[in-house]
């Protein structure tokens, strides 16, 4: 791992990261999350995914396909297909 990458991390999930220069909030991690899995209809699946990342094992810094993997594997998501999400304009 770089130097100036281990010394910016931020501490706990605040964020997830894309790269070691690029990262998503925890609040656009969530949302990315939601719209990849198309669970925008499961209600309460925001505060689901909240609870749940509370008890993530990783430690920071955290890789975006790690915790996709995570979650996917503790609540049983799975990621849709490209052709069947639907984006935002």
């Amino acid at each position: 791992m770089r130097d100036d990458f281990a010394i910016n991390q931020v501490v706990g999930l605040e964020c997830v990261y894309l790269s070691t220069t690029e990262h998503y909030r925890l609040d656009c991690f969530i949302e990315q999350y939601i719209k990849t899995r198309n669970l925008r209809s499961v209600p309460g699946i925001d505060g689901t995914l909240r609870s749940t990342l509370i008890h993530y094992p990783g430690k920071p810094p955290v890789m975006v396909n790690e915790v996709n993997a995570w979650i996917d594997k503790t609540l049983g998501y799975r990621a849709s297909h490209p052709d069947e999400l639907q984006f935002d304009d």
